[in-house]
């Protein structure tokens, strides 16, 4: 019963204060962490307020952008409609442009074959302007259209794409058409043409739900009757989460069906999919304490750490894995077999950004109902912090593209709790759903059948 109550303890103390599901009937006690005096008497446990004081807040004042126009249209069309409230959104989200509101557009009729004014857009001190186009084409397909131009390279677009698509995907393409557009302007594509899971609820009732990386579509996607944890996408993009079901052990479930028997007997409490799904990562409950196990499928799976308590399980972008466990005095992320985060604060959820400027590690960190985000390189080293003072921070995700943080947290100032996004550097923090939850995972959408047409 402890051990339940330990490991979904965890879980829910980085996120919003959800209550803990019921614990299995046959869960034992939990290992204990070793207390101070059970420390050598010259070694002091370390403050954890101090050991937060001294981690460097990198987010501040936000760097100045730069400054694109989005053309306005006054089509009625619900495809043109889908297609530009989607492009504009992922371009103000993804945290790399200051996007003109339509207001202070140039006066222009914005019909869907009036040419883009370079000159104009260039009084209004942006650097890019960006055309999207959308029509039903077909009575079960749809013609999207994207171009981008650089004020300063004159009438010619530096991106000119046409694409067809099924009627009935044009909101997930017309997130990759923002993707390739954020590409042309940034030289690495954006990472919007994803999807997110994530368990939210209280007591027993606690479900699983998909979101789309905007915020649209949050569905609950594990049935009522079941108390759900710790979601996956694994191989095909399926869906795995752990669920109990009248207060039975968690055992691993689809929306499918289930259960999925294991060759290890005890609860399981987190699922993690390596990116080529070649590996699965699952943290089980075995004897008193919490063990993780990998392998390249789920009847294949053998311990890989001595380290107790370990909770969600995650891989680097290299392949290394990593969870967070028990150290001397608490839960603490491990790498590659190697503790990373300081040792006297509950260091939860790792997870990792495969960021221009190298990986990242994002996990949070904290003491009692206090957490922030803090970010490291993949092994340790450079720690710095995300969030301070803005209520509880945990279960970050990053984003397919590696720029962009997504993290729950139940700060009360700006826009209030709820799902958020940000830059990895901690800058331009945005909500996107007013949902709580634990467990948050990021992953791409499975490739689409839109079909590129030549111009």
């Amino acid at each position: 019963m402890r051990l339940a109550r330990y490991a979904l303890g965890a879980l829910a103390l980085a996120a919003a204060a959800l209550a803990a599901p019921p614990a299995p009937a046959q869960a034992p006690a939990p290992a204990q962490a070793p207390s101070p005096a059970q420390a050598p008497a010259s070694t002091a446990p370390p403050n954890p307020d101090e050991l937060l004081g001294h981690i460097t807040v990198v987010a501040g004042a936000s760097r100045p952008l730069p400054k694109i126009g989005v053309l306005p249209s006054l089509v009625s069309d619900p495809e043109d409609v889908t297609l530009h409230s989607v492009v504009r959104r992922d371009l103000e989200l993804c945290g790399e442009f200051e996007v003109l509101p339509d207001s202070a557009a140039p006066d222009g009729l914005y019909l869907s074959d009036s040419p883009v004014d370079v000159k104009a857009w260039s009084a209004k001190g942006v650097e890019a302007v960006v055309s999207v186009r959308g029509k039903k084409v077909g009575p079960d397909k749809a013609e999207l259209v994207g171009q981008a131009f650089l004020v300063n390279r004159g009438q010619a677009p530096v991106f000119d794409k046409r694409f067809i698509v099924p009627l009935r995907d044009v909101r997930f393409e017309s997130h990759r058409v923002a993707d390739q557009l954020i590409g042309a302007l940034t030289g690495q594509n954006g990472g919007f043409a994803s999807h997110m899971t994530f368990a939210s609820g209280s007591g027993s009732l606690r479900r699983v739900f998909t979101i789309d990386a905007d915020g649209h579509d949050a569905r609950a996607i594990s049935p009522p009757d079941q108390t759900a944890i710790a979601p996956a996408f694994g191989k095909n993009e399926q869906l795995h989460y752990a669920a109990s079901v009248k207060g039975d052990e968690y055992k691993i479930f689809t929306p499918a069906g289930g259960p999925i028997s294991l060759p290890v007997k005890g609860s399981v409490y987190g699922i993690a999919f390596s990116k080529d799904r070649s590996q699965v990562a699952l943290s089980i409950g075995v004897g008193s304490t919490i063990k993780l196990f990998s392998g390249p499928d789920f009847q294949s799976i053998k311990p890989v750490s001595d380290v107790g308590m370990a909770l969600h399980p995650a891989f680097s972008p290299t392949g290394k894995l990593a969870f967070s466990g028990e150290g001397r005095y608490g839960q603490r992320i491990y790498v590659g077999g190697k503790a990373i985060s300081p040792d006297g604060l509950f260091a939860s959820a790792p997870t990792f950004c495969n960021h221009p400027d190298g990986v990242k590690a994002v996990y949070a960190v904290g003491v009692g109902k206090n957490t922030d985000l803090v970010v490291s390189g993949e092994t340790g080293g450079g720690l710095a912090r995300l969030t301070q003072n803005q209520g509880r921070n945990g279960y970050p995700a990053c984003s397919p593209d590696g720029r962009l943080v997504a993290f729950f947290s139940t700060r009360t100032s700006g826009e209030g709790p709820g799902l958020y996004i940000m830059r990895v550097d901690g800058q331009r923090p945005k909500r996107i759903s007013n949902l709580l939850g634990d467990s948050l995972r990021w992953d791409p959408l499975p490739p689409g059948k839109a079909v590129e047409a030549k111009n």
